[in-house]
């Protein structure tokens, strides 16, 4: 496989708009814990990026037991599955795949939550579009750490130089960074835009559909 090339993909704010789903089930969770809080979509986009942890614990601005942790995780559960993809983001998977290029998912969701989720939003497609899958786990150090990824990278005798990652945080531009691959940052997701913008990634996209272009004209 050592010359194709390949995308690595975030998930949330990527490829399919979460912020609804987490919104809801964070506040459901909140009014299940007696908290008087209800958050805006606005405000629960600045939590997303670094796992369901931290996010949980910026919520409540403590820390938490893990048993009101699993209650957040079983409601977000629930309310997960309205995400809808972004524009663009399936046909251009599709066609990215036609053409050979070697697709996979790096997120910092829990697993067990990316894994369904992929399933219901992909209806069977991602066995065909994706050579690997993965959202957080205890084993695996959640991005921007590159540990897992480099491993994957090395284990499937890919190129670097011929490597993406497509996200829309300041955690992708580092784990692309990390990994010295070259960054495609989407300005629709939920990343601040300015430090974004300020760390220079290499493209800088309004739309999914232009990754396509990026790869095949820039891809070694």
């Amino acid at each position: 496989m050592k010359n194709n090339k390949f995308i690595i993909f975030d998930l949330d704010g990527t490829l399919i708009d979460t912020l609804e789903g987490i919104k809801d089930g964070l506040n459901l969770t909140l009014k299940e814990l007696n908290i008087d809080k209800c958050y805006l979509k606005e405000e629960v986009k600045t939590f997303i990026g670094n796992g369901a942890r931290i996010l949980f614990k910026k919520a409540l601005n403590r820390e938490f037991s893990e048993s009101e942790y699993s209650l957040y995780l079983k409601n977000y559960e629930k309310t997960q599955y309205i995400s809808p993809f972004f524009n663009n983001v399936l046909n251009t998977l599709i066609s990215l795949k036609s053409k050979g290029y070697i697709l996979l998912i790096n997120s910092n969701k829990p697993d067990e939550l990316l894994q369904k989720l992929i399933k219901n939003k992909f209806n069977g497609q991602e066995k065909e579009l994706f050579i690997d899958i993965k959202g957080e786990r205890k084993e695996i150090k959640r991005k921007p750490d590159p540990t897992y990824l480099n491993e994957l990278i090395k284990s499937l005798d890919l190129n670097k130089e011929n490597g993406f990652y497509c996200g829309d945080s300041i955690v992708d531009l580092k784990a692309a960074n990390n990994l010295n691959l070259k960054s495609i940052i989407v300005s629709y997701g939920y990343g601040d835009k300015n430090e974004i913008l300020n760390n220079h990634p290499s493209f800088f996209i309004d739309d999914f559909s232009k990754v396509e272009e990026i790869v095949e004209r820039y891809g070694k």
